[in-house]
């Protein structure tokens, strides 16, 4: 069983469009989490994605901001809608469920336990919550799977630090502290690139799930003159969703212990205690290297 944890979002668009090509939706939950924009926006962006592709998948409303501290969102990157002005075709929205996304990741693991895989693509609010309510969640469930951090300290969203910790570094250190997670940074993902061929071929068939991300990209692209001079590309969140769905897309990865900052400029940091001196605190495996080739047949819709 999958529950992803969302935040719609372009990159989100296309992890969840391989979820929802390669599993039933009677294997399949979707929570929203504020994050690239608020949770009005991300939650509709995620109906319009399970109402086009696997309209049986339930949609759980989460978290609209983080823990602690002012909403941190990345409209200058997604645009205000998420999705950089893409107008939608004519598709029925899925419905919200009438339950929140907290409760949702509590009932999907007292169901399905360790059979339960989660996948986080957004900041970690509705994750970190749901272990504040219950501390056994982590060693009931299965594998975890998050996209964020940037031990490097590449930054994204500060000089040193990656968006989707930087939006809400307190949940990620209540998560990072308690859950041993696979990482998918963004220092991963500025050493794994895709050429714009490589990026048009992953939605060149004429599948409903590549017709529609064939149009948000070529949006995209007609929208934003940059993207034309950018000579490679991350792909951030679909990176997580491979490794979730084949674990074999992993090749090597550290295994250490990191922890978040929080305030000045340690705000969202992943420092990572590379010598294992943090006690009691899970070793959180962090990928090095991947089978790009793998990875490429799981980013193909």
């Amino acid at each position: 069983m999958f529950l992803i944890d969302t935040d719609p979002g372009i990159d989100d668009a296309h992890a969840l469009a391989m979820a929802f090509t390669r599993l039933p939706a009677d294997r399949l939950i979707v929570t929203t989490v504020a994050g690239n924009v608020g949770i009005d926006t991300v939650t509709e962006n995620a109906c319009r994605l399970v109402g086009a592709l696997a309209p049986d998948v339930p949609v759980h409303r989460g978290a609209s901001g983080p823990l602690l501290g002012s909403v941190v969102e990345a409209a200058h990157i997604h645009g205000d809608d998420g999705m950089g002005g893409f107008a939608w075709p004519e598709r029925p929205l899925a419905s919200e469920a009438g339950t929140h996304a907290v409760q949702a990741i509590l009932d999907a693991a007292d169901r399905y336990g360790r059979d339960l895989t989660v996948v986080a693509l957004g900041p970690l609010t509705n994750l970190a919550l749901a272990i504040r309510l219950d501390p056994t969640l982590p060693t009931r469930i299965g594998r975890v799977v998050s996209m964020g951090g940037s031990p490097a300290g590449w930054g994204n969203a500060s000089m040193n630090a990656e968006f989707n910790v930087f939006a809400d570094p307190i949940a990620a250190e209540i998560v990072y502290s308690t859950t041993p997670l696979t990482l998918i940074t963004w220092d991963l993902t500025q050493r794994v690139r895709f050429s714009h061929d490589e990026l048009d071929a992953f939605w060149a068939s004429d599948s409903d799930a590549a017709r529609l991300l064939r149009g948000i990209h070529e949006h995209r692209k007609a929208s934003d003159p940059a993207i034309a001079r950018i000579p490679d590309f991350g792909r951030v969140d679909p990176l997580a969703m491979a490794i979730a769905l084949d674990e074999s897309v992993l090749v090597e990865a550290d295994r250490h212990p990191v922890v978040v900052g929080y305030g000045g400029l340690a705000h969202g940091v992943t420092a990572v205690d590379w010598k294992d001196t943090a006690m009691g605190r899970p070793h959180i495996a962090i990928p090095t290297r991947i089978d790009r080739a793998r990875a490429i047949e799981l980013f193909t819709l």
